[in-house]
């Protein structure tokens, strides 16, 4: 009872969080246990106490710590749940580039069932699905969020830029093949020329990259990767990992195998439906592999 009454008076001062109760508890135990050791040694129970009260040392900082983490916690609750208001620039530049995702998709559409598909309404389609891309980035950046401030607005046009030439030298690419009748090489050949500055430029921004994080994010961040560690140590088994690298490479050479089987003997137009088949597989072979038995 005396050493209840000794932690609960060390301890008035800070909150009743479910972490103090648990360290109150820890310091009562070990109190306990090192009075009786002090006893059996000889010591009377009131010398005994002092000593082992003594040898706790400041445990005031311990609990310092402990208060500091759930203020923390708290505060990135607080920041999490609070709402930063779009501005109505994002709002509308959201806006305009949803319409140019749903203009986009209604002409494949309308091209697709028409009678007479015209090829370059796919290549709008393709435009116009890149520029909402890009203006998806602009407007997602530069707007603040609980989290993180607006990126620059010339940081994030080229973002938006780089989203806006990677997607649309993929489309160009797969319309050319697909409704052009043009060589699998020169289609690549499309796509390279757009993607590859499109990498380097992401290299670069991503390279020169600054850290847009709001102060209290830190120690969130610091507890989550504490927590994802914790996470991939419980989940990931080194011979699963090593079981799974070989049954997904060993795939991924089949599907490819198949792909150029199919494209050869039926048609290179529906033969790349295999690696939606091999993605499905893997999908369904990492939720076997890796699933955490109780």
């Amino acid at each position: 009872m005396k050493e209840k009454v000794y932690v609960d008076r060390l301890f008035a001062d800070y909150e009743d969080t479910p972490e103090i109760k648990d360290f109150k508890e820890e310091i009562i135990g070990n109190l306990k246990e090192r009075i009786k050791e002090l006893v059996l040694k000889g010591l009377d129970e009131e010398k005994a106490f002092d000593t082992a009260a003594a040898e706790l040392g400041d445990i005031t900082a311990i609990a310092d710590d402990a208060g500091k983490k759930k203020r923390n916690e708290a505060i990135g609750q607080m920041y999490i749940r609070a709402k930063v208001p779009i501005t109505k620039r994002t709002a509308g530049g959201l806006t305009a580039a949803s319409g140019l995702l749903l203009l986009a998709a209604g002409l494949v559409l309308v091209t697709f069932f028409s009678e007479t598909s015209i090829v370059s309404f796919y290549h709008i389609s393709a435009l116009l699905l890149s520029v909402s891309c890009g203006l998806f980035a602009f407007f997602g950046l530069t707007q603040e969020t609980a989290a993180h401030y607006a990126m620059k607005k010339r940081r994030a046009l080229a973002y938006g830029a780089v989203c806006f030439f990677a997607l649309l030298g993929t489309g160009l690419a797969v319309v050319s093949f697909l409704f052009s009748d043009l060589e699998m090489s020169v289609s690549l050949g499309i796509k390279i020329a757009f993607i590859l500055p499109a990498i380097c430029a992401l290299i670069f921004l991503l390279a020169t990259e600054q850290k847009r994080h709001k102060p209290w994010l830190k120690a969130m961040a610091e507890q989550e990767v504490e927590n994802a560690m914790k996470f991939h140590m419980d989940m990931v088994d080194p011979v699963k990992s090593a079981k799974f690298g070989v049954l997904s490479g060993g795939l991924w050479i089949l599907a490819m195998a198949v792909f150029v089987t199919l494209g050869f003997i039926i048609s290179w137009t529906y033969s790349w439906l295999v690696f939606l088949f091999a993605l499905a597989i893997q999908v369904f072979m990492t939720a076997m592999l890796f699933e955490k038995k109780p």
